[in-house]
Protein backbone atom coordinates (compact mmCIF):
# COMPACT_ATOMS: atom_id res chain seq x y z
CA UNK A 1 0.00 0.00 0.00
CA UNK A 2 2.19 2.91 -1.17
CA UNK A 3 2.01 6.03 0.87
CA UNK A 4 0.65 9.62 -1.00
CA UNK A 5 2.69 11.73 -2.07
CA UNK A 6 2.58 15.56 0.06
CA UNK A 7 0.23 17.95 -0.41
CA UNK A 8 1.07 20.48 -3.52
CA UNK A 9 0.98 23.60 -2.27
CA UNK A 10 -2.38 24.49 -3.94
CA UNK A 11 -3.93 21.71 -2.44
CA UNK A 12 -2.86 23.02 1.28
CA UNK A 13 -3.95 26.21 0.24
CA UNK A 14 -7.33 25.03 -0.35
CA UNK A 15 -7.72 23.13 2.96
CA UNK A 16 -7.04 26.68 4.28
CA UNK A 17 -9.08 28.20 2.68
CA UNK A 18 -11.88 26.11 3.26
CA UNK A 19 -10.93 26.13 6.97
CA UNK A 20 -11.31 29.92 6.76
CA UNK A 21 -11.95 31.75 3.64
CA UNK A 22 -9.85 34.91 4.66
CA UNK A 23 -6.78 32.29 6.02
CA UNK A 24 -3.46 31.83 4.42
CA UNK A 25 -0.91 29.38 4.43
CA UNK A 26 2.52 29.80 6.78
CA UNK A 27 4.30 26.53 7.16
CA UNK A 28 3.88 23.24 5.91
CA UNK A 29 5.42 20.07 7.58
CA UNK A 30 5.40 15.76 7.54
CA UNK A 31 4.33 14.00 10.66
CA UNK A 32 5.88 10.96 11.42
CA UNK A 33 4.07 7.49 11.91
CA UNK A 34 0.53 6.28 10.62
CA UNK A 35 0.54 3.08 8.30
CA UNK A 36 -0.78 3.74 5.32
CA UNK A 37 -1.59 7.17 5.77
CA UNK A 38 0.69 10.25 5.17
CA UNK A 39 0.39 13.51 7.80
CA UNK A 40 1.02 16.60 7.65
CA UNK A 41 1.21 19.70 9.91
CA UNK A 42 -0.55 23.11 8.44
CA UNK A 43 -0.33 25.84 9.86
CA UNK A 44 -1.98 29.11 8.90
CA UNK A 45 -2.75 32.72 9.96
CA UNK A 46 -6.96 33.34 10.17
CA UNK A 47 -8.22 36.27 9.06
CA UNK A 48 -8.84 37.80 12.87
CA UNK A 49 -4.46 37.65 12.86
CA UNK A 50 -4.43 33.88 15.02
CA UNK A 51 -2.03 31.42 13.90
CA UNK A 52 -3.69 28.13 14.28
CA UNK A 53 -2.15 24.19 13.09
CA UNK A 54 -4.72 21.37 11.39
CA UNK A 55 -3.91 17.69 10.53
CA UNK A 56 -4.10 16.57 7.04
CA UNK A 57 -4.44 12.91 6.55
CA UNK A 58 -4.30 11.26 3.19
CA UNK A 59 -5.01 7.67 2.89
CA UNK A 60 -4.05 5.24 0.51
CA UNK A 61 -6.38 4.36 -2.45
CA UNK A 62 -7.95 0.80 -2.66
CA UNK A 63 -6.30 -1.52 -5.85
CA UNK A 64 -9.79 -2.94 -6.39
CA UNK A 65 -13.17 -0.99 -7.49
CA UNK A 66 -14.47 -0.55 -4.00
CA UNK A 67 -14.63 2.88 -2.84
CA UNK A 68 -12.44 3.85 -0.07
CA UNK A 69 -14.12 4.07 3.33
CA UNK A 70 -11.37 4.85 5.82
CA UNK A 71 -12.16 8.66 6.12
CA UNK A 72 -15.23 8.21 6.84
CA UNK A 73 -15.11 5.83 9.47
CA UNK A 74 -12.13 7.91 10.96
CA UNK A 75 -14.43 11.13 11.21
CA UNK A 76 -17.45 8.84 12.79
CA UNK A 77 -15.22 6.98 15.30
CA UNK A 78 -13.43 10.53 16.85
CA UNK A 79 -16.94 12.05 17.03
CA UNK A 80 -18.68 9.29 18.77
CA UNK A 81 -15.34 9.03 20.96
CA UNK A 82 -15.31 12.64 21.99
CA UNK A 83 -18.98 12.07 23.17
CA UNK A 84 -17.82 9.76 25.35
CA UNK A 85 -15.01 11.97 26.69
CA UNK A 86 -12.30 9.99 25.33
CA UNK A 87 -9.04 12.19 24.70
CA UNK A 88 -9.01 12.52 21.05
CA UNK A 89 -8.54 15.10 17.86
CA UNK A 90 -11.42 16.29 16.83
CA UNK A 91 -12.44 16.88 12.41
CA UNK A 92 -11.84 20.29 11.57
CA UNK A 93 -13.45 19.55 7.89
CA UNK A 94 -15.20 16.58 6.47
CA UNK A 95 -14.20 14.08 4.41
CA UNK A 96 -16.04 15.00 1.23
CA UNK A 97 -14.19 18.14 0.79
CA UNK A 98 -10.82 17.28 1.81
CA UNK A 99 -10.89 14.23 -0.27
CA UNK A 100 -12.15 16.26 -3.44
CA UNK A 101 -9.17 18.25 -3.09
CA UNK A 102 -7.01 16.31 -2.31
CA UNK A 103 -8.32 13.88 -5.72
CA UNK A 104 -7.97 10.65 -2.83
CA UNK A 105 -9.61 9.86 0.70
CA UNK A 106 -8.39 12.38 3.14
CA UNK A 107 -9.58 14.17 6.69
CA UNK A 108 -8.33 16.82 8.08
CA UNK A 109 -8.25 17.00 12.16
CA UNK A 110 -7.31 18.95 15.07
CA UNK A 111 -3.50 19.90 15.83
CA UNK A 112 -2.20 18.56 19.24
CA UNK A 113 0.55 20.06 20.68
CA UNK A 114 1.97 16.88 22.71
CA UNK A 115 4.80 14.25 22.10
CA UNK A 116 4.50 10.56 22.50
CA UNK A 117 6.26 9.71 26.39
CA UNK A 118 7.95 6.42 26.65
CA UNK A 119 9.71 8.11 29.22
CA UNK A 120 7.19 8.88 31.79
CA UNK A 121 8.85 10.40 34.87
CA UNK A 122 6.00 9.00 37.01
CA UNK A 123 5.14 5.65 35.90
CA UNK A 124 2.02 4.58 38.11
CA UNK A 125 0.52 7.97 36.83
CA UNK A 126 1.17 7.27 33.45
CA UNK A 127 -0.42 4.11 33.54
CA UNK A 128 -3.42 5.33 35.10
CA UNK A 129 -4.10 8.12 32.86
CA UNK A 130 -3.53 5.05 29.84
CA UNK A 131 -5.59 2.78 31.58
CA UNK A 132 -8.54 5.36 32.43
CA UNK A 133 -8.40 6.40 28.82
CA UNK A 134 -8.38 3.25 27.04
CA UNK A 135 -11.64 2.21 29.50
CA UNK A 136 -13.58 5.03 27.95
CA UNK A 137 -12.99 3.84 24.47
CA UNK A 138 -14.47 0.94 25.52
CA UNK A 139 -17.29 2.41 27.25
CA UNK A 140 -18.21 4.06 24.31
CA UNK A 141 -21.54 2.75 22.87
CA UNK A 142 -21.01 1.61 19.63
CA UNK A 143 -23.65 3.87 17.06
CA UNK A 144 -25.22 2.38 14.25
CA UNK A 145 -23.18 3.81 11.69
CA UNK A 146 -20.45 1.89 13.00
CA UNK A 147 -21.92 -1.39 13.77
CA UNK A 148 -20.53 -2.31 10.40
CA UNK A 149 -16.32 -2.01 11.39
CA UNK A 150 -14.33 -4.67 11.01
CA UNK A 151 -14.06 -7.70 13.81
CA UNK A 152 -10.37 -7.40 14.65
CA UNK A 153 -8.26 -10.23 14.39
CA UNK A 154 -11.21 -12.94 14.65
CA UNK A 155 -10.49 -14.49 10.96
CA UNK A 156 -6.83 -14.52 11.52
CA UNK A 157 -7.47 -16.34 15.11
CA UNK A 158 -9.43 -18.94 13.18
CA UNK A 159 -8.02 -19.80 10.59
CA UNK A 160 -4.76 -19.80 12.86
CA UNK A 161 -6.38 -22.24 15.44
CA UNK A 162 -8.40 -24.26 13.20
CA UNK A 163 -5.39 -25.40 11.16
CA UNK A 164 -4.25 -28.89 11.96
CA UNK A 165 -0.91 -28.17 12.74
CA UNK A 166 1.55 -24.75 13.09
CA UNK A 167 0.86 -21.96 10.54
CA UNK A 168 4.36 -20.79 8.93
CA UNK A 169 4.07 -17.94 11.06
CA UNK A 170 4.25 -19.87 14.24
CA UNK A 171 6.63 -22.63 12.70
CA UNK A 172 9.27 -20.77 12.19
CA UNK A 173 9.83 -19.23 15.47
CA UNK A 174 11.37 -21.11 18.67
CA UNK A 175 8.56 -21.17 20.71
CA UNK A 176 5.83 -20.67 18.43
CA UNK A 177 4.08 -24.64 18.07
CA UNK A 178 3.77 -24.17 21.48
CA UNK A 179 1.94 -21.06 21.83
CA UNK A 180 -0.37 -22.27 18.73
CA UNK A 181 -1.04 -25.50 21.22
CA UNK A 182 -1.44 -23.34 24.47
CA UNK A 183 -3.53 -21.03 22.23
CA UNK A 184 -5.52 -23.83 20.73
CA UNK A 185 -6.48 -25.48 24.45
CA UNK A 186 -7.32 -22.27 25.65
CA UNK A 187 -9.44 -20.58 22.41
CA UNK A 188 -12.56 -22.73 23.13
CA UNK A 189 -13.32 -21.04 26.40
CA UNK A 190 -12.59 -17.64 25.75
CA UNK A 191 -15.89 -15.39 25.97
CA UNK A 192 -16.10 -12.98 22.80
CA UNK A 193 -19.73 -12.23 23.16
CA UNK A 194 -18.43 -8.29 24.46
CA UNK A 195 -18.33 -6.29 21.69
CA UNK A 196 -16.53 -2.76 21.78
CA UNK A 197 -15.01 -0.42 19.88
CA UNK A 198 -10.92 -1.55 19.81
CA UNK A 199 -8.22 1.11 19.07
CA UNK A 200 -6.33 -2.14 17.42
CA UNK A 201 -3.03 -0.41 17.99
CA UNK A 202 -2.68 0.52 21.70
CA UNK A 203 0.57 1.37 22.69
CA UNK A 204 2.72 4.50 23.85
CA UNK A 205 3.72 5.85 20.52
CA UNK A 206 0.01 6.64 19.85
CA UNK A 207 -0.62 8.89 22.56
CA UNK A 208 0.46 12.69 23.11
CA UNK A 209 1.44 13.94 26.04
CA UNK A 210 2.44 17.29 27.58
CA UNK A 211 4.16 17.99 31.01
CA UNK A 212 3.31 14.25 31.53
CA UNK A 213 -0.47 14.78 30.60
CA UNK A 214 -2.16 12.99 28.21
CA UNK A 215 -3.47 15.04 26.10
CA UNK A 216 -5.15 12.05 23.49
CA UNK A 217 -4.88 8.88 21.52
CA UNK A 218 -3.74 9.15 18.25
CA UNK A 219 -3.86 7.22 14.39
CA UNK A 220 -7.35 5.49 14.46
CA UNK A 221 -6.05 3.96 10.87
CA UNK A 222 -7.46 0.78 11.66
CA UNK A 223 -10.48 0.72 14.31
CA UNK A 224 -12.36 -2.61 14.67
CA UNK A 225 -15.07 -3.97 17.30
CA UNK A 226 -14.03 -6.54 19.53
CA UNK A 227 -13.12 -7.78 22.58
CA UNK A 228 -11.62 -5.21 24.73
CA UNK A 229 -9.21 -7.54 26.22
CA UNK A 230 -7.70 -7.40 22.83
CA UNK A 231 -6.68 -3.92 23.31
CA UNK A 232 -5.52 -4.40 26.98
CA UNK A 233 -3.55 -7.93 25.93
CA UNK A 234 -1.45 -5.87 23.25
CA UNK A 235 -1.27 -2.99 25.57
CA UNK A 236 0.33 -5.03 28.47
CA UNK A 237 2.64 -7.12 25.60
CA UNK A 238 4.44 -3.90 24.45
CA UNK A 239 4.96 -2.26 28.11
CA UNK A 240 7.15 -5.67 28.43
CA UNK A 241 8.75 -5.20 25.63
CA UNK A 242 9.78 -1.40 26.84
CA UNK A 243 10.50 -3.11 30.17
CA UNK A 244 7.80 -1.33 32.35
CA UNK A 245 6.24 -3.27 35.03
CA UNK A 246 3.12 -1.80 34.96
CA UNK A 247 0.43 -4.82 34.33
CA UNK A 248 -1.06 -4.74 38.29
CA UNK A 249 -1.22 -1.38 38.00
CA UNK A 250 -2.99 -0.59 34.77
CA UNK A 251 -5.64 -3.42 35.47
CA UNK A 252 -6.43 -1.88 39.08
CA UNK A 253 -7.45 1.00 37.12
CA UNK A 254 -8.74 -0.56 33.73
CA UNK A 255 -11.13 -2.65 35.92
CA UNK A 256 -12.41 0.12 38.39
CA UNK A 257 -13.34 2.14 35.30
CA UNK A 258 -15.13 -0.21 33.23
CA UNK A 259 -16.80 -2.02 36.67
CA UNK A 260 -15.59 -5.00 35.77
CA UNK A 261 -12.36 -7.59 35.77
CA UNK A 262 -11.02 -8.45 32.58
CA UNK A 263 -11.69 -11.67 31.06
CA UNK A 264 -9.49 -14.23 29.45
CA UNK A 265 -6.18 -12.15 29.73
CA UNK A 266 -3.65 -14.67 28.95
CA UNK A 267 -5.15 -15.66 25.45
CA UNK A 268 -5.30 -12.33 24.39
CA UNK A 269 -1.65 -11.40 25.75
CA UNK A 270 -0.56 -14.74 23.60
CA UNK A 271 -2.34 -13.26 20.63
CA UNK A 272 -0.67 -10.42 20.87
CA UNK A 273 2.73 -12.01 20.87
CA UNK A 274 1.95 -13.56 17.73
CA UNK A 275 1.20 -10.66 15.82
CA UNK A 276 4.44 -9.84 14.84
CA UNK A 277 5.79 -13.53 14.65
CA UNK A 278 8.18 -14.81 13.05
CA UNK A 279 10.26 -12.18 13.60
CA UNK A 280 9.42 -8.89 15.81
CA UNK A 281 13.02 -7.29 15.10
CA UNK A 282 11.34 -4.89 12.82
CA UNK A 283 9.12 -3.25 15.15
CA UNK A 284 12.11 -1.87 17.26
CA UNK A 285 12.20 1.32 14.50
CA UNK A 286 9.04 2.54 15.84
CA UNK A 287 10.85 2.38 19.23
CA UNK A 288 13.97 3.85 18.47
CA UNK A 289 11.77 6.44 16.53
CA UNK A 290 10.71 7.75 19.56
CA UNK A 291 13.60 8.13 21.63
CA UNK A 292 13.63 4.71 22.83
CA UNK A 293 17.56 4.39 21.75
CA UNK A 294 17.98 0.81 23.42
CA UNK A 295 15.14 -1.34 21.32
CA UNK A 296 17.45 -2.64 18.67
CA UNK A 297 16.34 -5.57 16.93
CA UNK A 298 17.83 -8.29 19.56
CA UNK A 299 16.95 -6.35 22.13
CA UNK A 300 13.01 -6.96 21.07
CA UNK A 301 13.37 -10.26 19.89
CA UNK A 302 14.99 -10.79 23.53
CA UNK A 303 12.21 -9.61 24.74
CA UNK A 304 9.70 -11.32 22.87
CA UNK A 305 10.90 -14.87 23.64
CA UNK A 306 10.79 -13.93 27.43
CA UNK A 307 7.20 -12.74 26.95
CA UNK A 308 5.95 -15.76 25.26
CA UNK A 309 7.82 -17.86 27.95
CA UNK A 310 6.35 -16.52 30.53
CA UNK A 311 3.09 -16.63 28.98
CA UNK A 312 3.35 -20.75 28.24
CA UNK A 313 4.79 -20.92 31.87
CA UNK A 314 1.74 -19.53 33.15
CA UNK A 315 -0.48 -21.39 30.95
CA UNK A 316 0.97 -25.21 31.97
CA UNK A 317 1.07 -24.01 35.93
CA UNK A 318 -2.73 -23.14 35.59
CA UNK A 319 -3.57 -26.42 33.58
Amino acid sequence: MPIPPAPTPEQFEKIALAIDPESKVLSTHKLLGGLGCRMDVLELQQAEESVRRVVTRQYWERTDSKPSERQVVESKILRALSSNGVPVPGPILDEETASAIFGRPGLVISYINGIANLGPADLHSWTRQLAEALAKVHSTPVPPELESLPQAHMISIKKWLGADSPPERFAKHELGPQLWEAMRSLWPSVDSSDIRILHNDFWPGNTLWRDDQLLAIVDWEWPALGVPTDDVGYFLTDAFYTGFDIEEVFLEAYEEHMGKPVSDLLFWKMLACCMPLPDVGPWGQGYRELGVRHMTAEHIRKRHHDRIKNLLEEFHSNA
